[in-house]
């Protein structure tokens, strides 16, 4: 795990971050988890800590066969985020999602995907399932309008 989210954080920012895990030893084992980024005074590190130590758990769930195969992202998880990093998360979760064998579920604004960021070669829309629009009668989710 700890090994996972070094490479998921050096992934996004060039540096491995670290998954502290603290034994509080008493009338029984109690763990305390903790994860540091280099540059966390910024709220989108903040965010991209949470996104990391997601995707390390989906992915050891994954190569153990449990779990429930998938982990899903509101667009909240990128609201603050740097562009860039934004871009190197979505590649990230795809890749990691491809080999381990789970699904990456994330609803994203589509002015909110950084297309201009993605690497050469990369692009989302494979990855794309539903697309959701308020534009029309059949616009909306689940019938409702906006």
């Amino acid at each position: 795990a700890i090994s996972l989210f070094n490479d998921f954080s050096q992934a996004l920012y060039s540096r491995a971050g670290e998954l502290i895990v603290d034994v509080v030893e008493g009338g029984y084992r109690l763990y305390r988890f903790n994860v540091e980024i280099e540059r966390q005074d910024s709220q989108g590190v903040e965010q991209m800590k949470v996104f990391c130590y997601d995707l390390t758990l989906a992915t050891l769930w994954a190569s153990k066969r449990s779990g429930p195969g998938f982990l899903i992202h509101d667009s909240t998880i990128f609201a603050d985020v740097d562009e860039r990093q934004k871009a190197h998360a979505l590649e990230l979760a795809a890749r990691t999602a491809e080999a381990y064998g789970f699904q990456y579920i994330c609803c994203l604004n589509s002015d909110g995907i950084p297309a201009s960021d993605f690497s050469k070669g990369f692009s989302l829309q494979p990855y794309v399932r539903i697309e959701l629009t308020d534009e029309g009668e059949k616009g909306g989710l689940l019938g409702i309008r906006y």
